[in-house]
């Protein structure tokens, strides 16, 4: 019996070392399919913004941007709503601070609920003059918290009164549901009071987070906003689809000749993709142009230097695997910089633009 078992041990031991060798030999073998197809991926491809940015991140690691894997419209600052860029920054400061004003308005009514507590006994209500003194010290907090908050939001000129506005009949029903919680409170004990405080948090909670949603959403007339975002970027996106083409066709031909980057073919791209950008930064309107957060210029300068980059690539050497991969990393790491420094550019100004009108 003893060497039977023995036996299936060892052949059980045996099986299990074969399928740990051939699961090795499996992975070594699809190693090696990978290695071979990023091969065949960088010398096969378009090498345009798209087709040979998609190399790039095979070799960088992923990147959602200009001309990436989800188009431009993350060049302009994320999903074409306002919010973006220093306008978000601003906005979501804003909103840190208020919630730290909640925070410490939270701690004066549970300090308030405390006094309260010992005008009652484990058997009776609150008395009548702890009630009043309780909705007075209510009162004292909910005037704090409107101050606070209007000291958080004077960063914005020109929106923020009416925000206030809006917030400050937000705390107004928050006082009256904090007042009405307390006058039900039917004794000093532990579970009663532990209830009202669990009822005045979800008051307190509730108007924090519609406080905070307003000053998120804030969103001025003229703000750079949804159809406009979106125009924008499906003028770039079509501008950029032409410029692929050109640098694809460019970058192939130098491949197969062994030669550096067409200087003609790479400005001529060059100069079409900077006058579509042009115009459809134009087409925002002369809100945006006229103003100081205008990228055009900055823009500009970062396209044509495009030029005098991809010219200066060393040329492959024809039928050389290794030179040629050399080249196409060379050019695809500058149109990646490229990629990003213009995406960084468009959306600062998109967002310091709608700062400005906060």
């Amino acid at each position: 019996m003893n060497g039977t078992l023995f036996n299936m041990l060892g052949l059980w031991k045996s099986a299990r070392s074969n399928d740990q060798k051939l699961v090795a030999r499996r992975r070594k073998r699809s190693a090696l399919q990978l290695e071979n197809l990023e091969g065949r991926v960088v010398l096969t491809s378009g090498f345009g913004f798209q087709s040979g940015f998609q190399n790039l991140v095979g070799q960088f690691g992923n990147f959602q941007g200009f001309g990436g894997y989800e188009g431009v419209g993350e060049f302009f600052g994320g999903r074409y709503g306002f919010g973006s860029g220093v306008a978000s920054n601003v906005l979501s400061q804003d909103t840190y601070n208020v919630n730290l004003a909640f925070q410490t308005f939270n701690s004066s009514i549970l300090s308030s609920v405390a006094t309260l507590r010992q005008t009652a006994t484990t058997t009776s209500a609150p008395t009548s003059a702890g009630l009043t003194a309780f909705n007075t010290s209510v009162a004292s907090a909910i005037t704090t918290l409107n101050s606070s908050i209007s000291a958080a939001t004077t960063n914005l000129p020109k929106t923020g009164a009416a925000l206030n506005t809006t917030i400050d009949a937000y705390t107004a029903t928050l006082q009256t549901e904090i007042q009405s919680a307390a006058s039900g409170l039917a004794n000093s004990t532990n579970a009663s009071v532990r209830l009202l405080n669990r009822e005045i948090n979800t008051y307190i909670r509730n108007t924090s987070s519609q406080t905070s949603q307003a000053i998120l959403n804030d969103a001025p007339t003229g703000a750079l906003t949804g159809t406009t975002l979106q125009t924008l970027n499906n003028s770039t996106q079509t501008a950029l689809q032409t410029f692929n083409t050109a640098i694809s066709t460019a970058k192939q031909t130098a491949i197969s000749t062994g030669k550096a980057l067409d200087s003609t073919a790479v400005s001529s791209a060059v100069s079409a993709l900077q006058t579509s950008l042009d115009s459809a930064i134009t087409a925002v309107g002369t809100g945006f142009t006229s103003s100081t957060a205008n990228p055009t210029t900055a823009l500009n300068t970062l396209v044509s230097s495009l030029t005098t980059s991809l010219t200066a690539i060393t040329a492959p050497t024809a039928g050389n695997t290794a030179s040629a991969r050399t080249f196409s990393f060379a050019v695809n790491t500058i149109l990646y910089n490229a990629q990003f420094q213009g995406r960084q550019l468009v959306a600062t100004a998109i967002g310091n633009y709608n700062a400005s009108l906060l």
